[in-house]
């Protein structure tokens, strides 16, 4: 049996310190669960797009973790993939380069309880970087030396919302070009687990023999309902050599926070008034 730890969504930043003890609480459950590893599942920042300070303060956070870590990049870390949620935060190599300047990578493998574990970067899906081919062919490598293992994928966007024929292009889900041509590639290989953040909701679901898992936020509960369980949790997954446990644990201590709520003094006074959140904090 192997157990990992996937927090997702943890939404750091040295200025903007409403989720901090959120982050706290989600490190100390962490590093009580004996995880083989923690996977931090996208969005480790508020604002790491744009700012090499909220990439580097979410990097130095995530040191106090005592299992090895397994980091993915979010739209928040690294640019929306196009037409994405802001125009002016469109991925590119800079965004990318900034990225690798704090983290070894935006993918990996892990093989855990006789499962594969594979990491990829959804922000490039649709991106139409040389850096998503190289994506795609590093992740036919990986699969293809594995072949009769199970395998999980882990990104920080759903695959889709409701059904993977779904044509609409929202910034919610993987665009439909790009996800048909990732679904294709899986359907070669033993893929029984998709894992993704994003959404702040918990839901999981079986289609077409995967099951699709939408972990909870560490941070801050869903802002808009897709349908699953909105509050904000901890994903504990135990893998064994041919099953796997789901367990959502809710600490005490983990708040739900609502996000329009803490906006509510306006735009400007939001970004004026927030709590103190310094690197060498720890609370």
């Amino acid at each position: 049996m192997a157990r990992i730890v996937v927090l997702s969504d943890i939404h750091l930043s040295p200025t903007h310190g409403f989720f901090w003890e959120n982050w706290c609480t989600a490190r100390a459950f962490a590093n009580a669960a004996s995880a083989d590893a923690v996977i931090v599942n996208g969005d480790l920042t508020i604002n790491g797009a744009d700012s090499d300070a909220e990439i580097a303060f979410a990097a130095n956070a995530l040191t106090s973790l005592r299992a090895p870590v397994m980091t993915l990049p979010g739209n928040h870390d690294v640019g929306d993939e196009p037409p994405g949620q802001d125009p002016n935060q469109i991925i590119d190599a800079d965004r990318l380069a900034r990225w690798g300047r704090f983290f070894e990578s935006d993918r990996w493998t892990l093989d855990v309880g006789g499962w594969r574990l594979v990491g990829v970067n959804a922000q490039l899906l649709g991106s139409g970087l040389a850096r998503e081919k190289a994506q795609d062919e590093w992740l036919d490598e990986k699969l293809e030396a594995v072949a009769r293992r199970p395998i999980a994928l882990f990104l920080h966007k759903p695959l889709f919302l409701e059904l993977p024929t779904e044509d609409v292009v929202t910034p919610a889900c993987i665009a439909p070009l790009a996800r048909a041509r990732l679904l294709d590639g899986l359907h070669r290989y033993d893929v029984r687990l998709i894992v993704s953040g994003h959404l702040h909701q918990h839901r999981d679901r079986m289609l077409a023999g995967l099951r699709h898992l939408w972990v909870p936020a560490v941070a801050f509960a869903a802002p808009q309902s897709h349908g699953g369980d909105s509050r904000c949790g901890i994903t504990v997954l135990d893998f064994s050599s041919d099953s796997l446990q789901v367990t959502i644990e809710r600490p005490r201590a983990l708040v739900s926070h609502d996000l329009a709520a803490i906006k509510g003094h306006g735009r400007y006074q939001f970004l004026r008034d927030m709590p103190a959140c310094p690197p060498s904090h720890e609370g």
